[in-house]
Parts: C-alpha cells; sequence; structure tokens
C-alpha cells in the first residue's frame, strides 16, 4: 500500500488479526504524515473546541473561549450551536492538504480521515441517540467550480444516512471577508421543503463540515435549521483555526 498524502509505501506489519479478519482495517496515511497531524487535546473551549494551551487567558472566560463568549453574549446567536468538535488544529500541514483536497480536486485525500472521523463521530453520540446528519452544503456555482461538496464528502465517511435539507445561495468566498462582515452578512442557508418536518423535532442535529473558523458558517446554518424545533444542533469539523 502506499499513502494517500505522500504516495510513499507504507510498511504494513502482518499479524493474527490481519490473518484471521476477512476485511482488515490498512492504515491510509503513513506514520510520517500521520505525526505531522496535529490531534486537538486537552484543555479547550466547551463550545468550540478551541486549544487553551494555545490562547492567552486574557481571552479565556471560564471554558469557553472569548469569541464564543461574544457569541452567547449576543441575543440574536445565543444558544444557536450547542457544541462543535473539531478534530485537529489547522496547522501548516492540514492547511495544505485541504487546500490540495478542495481546490485541487483531489478528492481521495478525504480517506485519510476515515478512523479519526468515525471515531470522534462515536465518541460524542451513543448508537441509540445518533443525529441527523447535514453536511454544510455548497452553492450550485461553488459545487460546479469544485467538482463535490467537501463537507458532504466528510460526512459520508461515517457510513450513516445522510439529509441534504440545506441549501446555500452564492456569495463571495468566506476567507476574503473580515470577521465582522462574515458576522453581520446575511445568511446563505434556506432549509427546503420537507414532506416530514416532525422527524427532526426534538432531535439531535449534527451539522458537518470541514474548518471553523469564526463560527459564523455553522450557527448560521444552525440558524436555519431551529424551524425544526431540535433536541441540539452540534458540528463536527476536521480543523479548528
Amino acid at each position: 500500500m502506499y499513502c494517500l498524502l505522500c504516495h510513499n509505501p507504507i510498511d504494513q506489519i502482518i499479524s493474527w488479526e490481519h490473518l484471521f479478519l476477512s476485511s482488515p482495517v490498512h492504515p491510509e496515511i503513513c506514520k510520517i504524515c500521520s505525526s505531522k497531524l496535529e490531534e486537538i487535546y486537552g484543555e479547550q473551549c466547551r463550545i468550540c473546541s478551541r486549544p487553551f494551551s494555545k490562547l492567552p487567558t486574557e481571552f479565556q472566560n471560564k471554558d469557553i473561549c472569548h469569541d464564543c463568549y461574544r457569541w452567547e453574549q449576543d441575543v440574536e446567536w445565543t444558544g444557536t450551536l450547542t457544541r462543535n468538535i473539531s478534530i485537529f488544529d489547522y496547522n501548516d500541514f492540514l492547511k495544505e492538504l485541504l487546500a490540495q483536497f478542495k481546490f485541487r480536486g483531489d478528492h481521495e485525500i478525504v480517506k485519510a480521515f476515515t478512523t479519526h472521523v468515525q471515531s470522534k463521530f462515536k465518541q460524542m453520540f451513543h448508537q441509540k441517540s445518533l443525529p441527523f446528519i447535514v453536511p454544510i452544503p455548497l452553492s450550485p456555482e461553488r459545487l460546479y467550480e469544485r467538482g463535490f461538496n467537501q463537507a458532504n464528502s466528510l460526512a459520508q465517511l461515517l457510513n450513516v444516512p445522510i439529509d441534504n435539507i440545506l441549501t446555500r445561495i452564492h456569495t463571495e468566498k468566506q476567507s476574503k471577508k473580515t470577521r465582522q462582515e462574515r458576522i453581520h452578512k446575511q445568511s446563505p442557508f434556506h432549509l427546503i421543503q420537507l414532506n416530514d418536518p416532525q422527524k427532526y423535532h426534538n432531535k439531535p442535529i449534527l451539522l458537518i463540515d470541514d474548518i471553523y473558523t469564526t463560527g459564523t458558517t455553522l450557527r448560521q446554518a444552525a440558524k436555519a435549521l431551529t424551524p425544526l424545533s431540535p433536541k441540539a444542533i452540534y458540528s463536527l469539523t476536521l480543523a479548528r483555526s
């Protein structure tokens, strides 16, 4: 096998598990590439997963970061997003990987995150209370430009049903906007007309996206889902910027 990221051979260790399992799990990336992915551990913001180890104490408000504190103090947004869980820190290595994945069409890269995404999902939810999975959509123009929706590709790694119940109008890229412009712009998300909206009532919903930056995109999407009266709206993102 070859590493999905650097394309170097992966040394496989033959064990009793490999001999007796009909479908043994093989690593998708080598140890060197894996070591460059910084998983988020330790004390972190209760709402957005921002690691406190990289945040000065003056930007912490008890168990949440200052950004989330400001979101929660705004009556328009308080409680909109119950919690975001991010798996990795958005370091230079991951930044390059996601650029290759999203903007250069290397879709196979998504498989490198399978184990991490599935493991974090199992930590978040019990089998008896699985959420509805809602990927953050792309606008039709952006989808045509890229050829696929990266959030939908990440959601597919979970091997559970996906509810594409949000649509998105075309806007300027978020990366070109300031934080204030992101927060105060009109939401691009709309809930589609549903045959059975009651099935979402008092049930958890999980939004899926690649990066949490300011939290604006996820909160705007969460607000578009609030008419369904879900029990809570969470998000699972690959990286915390």
